[in-house]
């Protein structure tokens, strides 16, 4: 084969493969198409959570409770009360303070959302307060017309350990929406759910199936470009 030929080969075999990455990046649903879906629809990887660290105001050295409502920064409660906790247990993986649900009583607060139209990430860190009854706790997460419930059972963290667990949900929105944590512990319960490190991000998380159809494409790059690397070499000597 002809250098000419050699460079030709291998740039179409390049092309398809560039071009196979391109579709699974596309089908993911990922930023290059959240960003065109809307001229409103923010940047990916900006948080649209305000006061998500739960330092503004700083809950203190040990907690402040908020009734129903009451305001803290940006959160609003809207049943029951809760306890914004400064300095009670651990910070959070980040360092930031954290909400137990469950202050005199099972509670719930929100944030109003500024979304745009497309897909969006929500993420938090989840623990229990561990200083009594019941052992799972419960939490009902709402935002973007998707409901989600999640469970943290304790008995193994502490004070000093909180150990808390990333959990993730993706949703669409057409425009501001709101996002609240309700607990679903049983009436009287002052040792609810903990909610710490929230964010909401623009673009919704790569299916699997996604990420095999990129990894294929990449592979089939760095296939085709060996292969053109041997035939240049061939066709050289």
């Amino acid at each position: 084969m002809t250098k000419t030929g050699a460079k030709a080969a291998g740039a179409l075999v390049l092309a398809l493969a560039v071009g196979g990455a391109a579709h699974a990046a596309t089908s993911s649903g990922g930023a290059a198409r959240a960003a065109n879906v809307s001229p409103s629809a923010p940047i990916t990887g900006t948080n649209l959570v305000s006061d998500g660290d739960f330092n503004s105001p700083y809950g203190g050295t040990s907690f402040t409770t908020y009734s129903a409502g009451q305001s803290f920064g940006p959160w609003t409660v809207t049943s029951g009360s809760v306890d914004l906790i400064g300095g009670y247990w651990q910070n959070t993986p980040v360092g930031d303070g954290s909400v137990d649900v469950d202050g005199n009583a099972p509670g719930a607060f929100d944030q109003s959302i500024n979304t745009g139209t497309g897909k969006y990430t929500l993420t938090f860190d989840l623990s229990g307060n561990p200083d009594g009854p019941p052992l799972t706790k419960g939490l009902q997460v709402s935002v973007g017309g998707v409901t989600k419930t999640f469970t943290y059972t304790t008995g193994t963290n502490t004070h000093a350990n909180m150990m808390y667990t990333p959990e993730s949900f993706t949703f669409s929105a057409k425009g501001p929406t709101t996002l609240t944590f309700t607990s679903l512990d049983q009436p009287g319960s002052p040792y609810g759910p903990v909610v710490a490190d929230v964010s909401i991000t623009a673009g919704a998380v790569p299916e699997p199936a996604s990420w095999a159809l990129m990894l294929l494409g990449l592979g089939a790059m760095g296939a085709a470009i060996r292969s053109y690397r041997r035939t240049t070499e061939l066709a050289r000597a």
